[in-house]
């Protein structure tokens, strides 16, 4: 689980070692489908993620050059691969959405649901992610998901890039939380009881 892989950032034991200057940077790229979205944005933050990198390196001009020579070579592969009809390849999976395929999802509700109890905590350091602000959106403490108390640098997971990035990575973090908020709410009772009230 995400808990278990930062464990060292999570565990007050261990946290406690590593001061504000030994990790400095901590970078989310959520995969999350937001509800109603065609696709993910993680394409989108990869590129963020490129220029913010590039830009901090080699400064704004060379990083804005590199990213436009290397759009202007992906336009061309598209092309190339129209003109020869071959079929686009997916680039990327997504875990929890039904996304660029007919298929039917492969867990029923009820499975949903038990998946995002075991994931709980998962779910709370998602929301400390958010770096400590309320969701207008959802009332997550009613659900009982407070944030963990985890390092600092957790809270920062979406403070780099443009603000425009910033916003775009928020968004999917809520976008998790809220699209099974209803299932980590133990106050409704069992997942059985959950689903069948739907």
């Amino acid at each position: 689980t995400l808990t278990q892989w930062l464990d060292f950032l999570i565990d007050p034991r261990l946290a406690k070692n590593i001061t504000n200057d030994g990790i400095q940077k901590f970078l989310v790229l959520p995969v999350e489908k937001r509800s109603g979205a065609n696709e993910t944005l993680f394409e989108k933050h990869i590129e963020n993620l490129q220029r913010h990198l590039l830009k901090n390196r080699y400064g704004v001009d060379a990083s804005d050059k590199m990213m436009q020579l290397a759009q202007e070579k992906k336009v061309k592969k598209e092309e190339e691969e129209r003109r020869l009809n071959k079929p686009k390849r997916e680039t990327h999976l997504h875990s929890s959405s039904n996304f660029h395929n007919s298929t039917k999802p492969m867990l029923t509700k009820l499975g949903e649901c038990c998946l995002a109890r075991y994931l709980i905590d998962d779910y709370r350091l998602i929301q400390s992610m958010l770096g400590g602000e309320k969701i207008s959106n959802i009332d997550l403490a009613i659900a009982g998901l407070n944030p963990l108390d985890a390092h600092p640098v957790i809270q920062k997971a979406c403070t780099w890039g443009n603000e425009q990035h910033k916003q775009e990575c928020r968004g999917d973090l809520i976008s998790m939380l809220m699209r099974r908020a209803k299932y980590l709410d133990e106050s409704k009772g069992s997942c059985s009881a959950i689903v069948s009230a739907e």
